[in-house]
């Protein structure tokens, strides 16, 4: 349980300097703001708002991670057994995860890449 809420407190500092970089610096997202590439969590904070208003297309439209991470993460915080029953499922599940929030943002980024999809970014 302990762990659970260290996590917690770690994931709430995220959240927070989030809010703090986009409303008091103007920054959406400092990895974008620095390197001009949007990191694959970008979106994610907007996703999480516009859950708040029940807006779930628009939650989908800023990062459709939203639906998947926030569970997974709660679980794994929350659990002390395994989630799927054993330590090999529950790596899997992660690692597919992963690989699934890894290609998410490669199609994101080629969707932004004016060579790729035929309009300035």
């Amino acid at each position: 349980m302990k762990k659970g809420i260290y996590g917690l407190l770690v994931l709430l500092a995220m959240v927070a300097a989030a809010f703090i970089s986009s409303s008091l610096l103007g920054w959406g997202c400092p990895v974008q703001h620095f390197t001009g590439i949007p990191c694959p969590g970008c979106g994610l904070s907007r996703a999480a708002f516009a859950l708040l208003r029940l807006d779930f297309w628009m939650a989908f439209r800023y990062n459709p991670m939203i639906y998947i991470l926030p569970p997974i993460v709660l679980l794994i915080l929350f659990r002390n057994k395994p989630l799927l029953g054993t330590k090999k499922r529950e790596s899997i599940l992660l690692w597919s995860v992963m690989a699934l929030w890894a290609c998410i943002w490669i199609v994101r980024l080629a969707m932004r890449d004016p060579l790729i999809c035929g309009a300035a970014a």
